[in-house]
């Protein structure tokens, strides 16, 4: 069973450009045309359309046009570099991008940059258990509680 993991974000880049982008950064690989296959990880991309933009910008105040999917799977023993790809992946789709949130199982907030500020949830650090996140993040960020609207 894999963690799901979902980074809403707005950009202007269309979903395989993002995929590719991931890929060239990364040195992922294609499991079909579709998806990318890291350590312990599944990567997938889709726009979003009016309907599910607007009804999350009633919660979080933005409106994504696009979610990229994470699975990672907790039993590989390549969990950890999944964990950090998710992470230096969801951060790079931020640069090319405005506004997002990351969110486990669809709803509990991992991380958030909202009006350019990057939050990352203190209630969500088993994610990160292993990560030196100095050395993985090299712009501004604060760790406080996030409360989902979602939930």
């Amino acid at each position: 069973m894999g963690l799901e993991n979902g980074l809403k974000f707005e950009t202007d880049m269309a979903p395989m450009q993002a995929l590719r982008l991931l890929a060239d950064q990364f040195c992922l690989s294609w499991g079909d045309e579709s998806h990318l296959i890291g350590p312990a990880l599944w990567i997938w991309a889709i726009g979003l359309d009016e309907e599910s933009r607007s009804l999350f910008e009633e919660d979080f105040h933005f409106k994504p046009s696009m979610l990229v999917g994470f699975r990672l799977n907790p039993n590989s023993p390549e969990y950890a570099a999944g964990c950090r790809t998710m992470l230096r992946a969801s951060l790079l789709l931020l640069e090319h991008g405005r506004d997002g949130v990351l969110l486990f199982n669809g709803e509990h907030i991992v991380l958030q940059r909202i009006g350019g500020v990057l939050t990352l949830n203190a209630d969500r650090g088993n994610w990160t258990d292993g990560l030196h996140l100095a050395n993985e993040i090299t712009v501004p960020y604060k760790i406080q509680p996030l409360n989902s609207p979602l939930l």
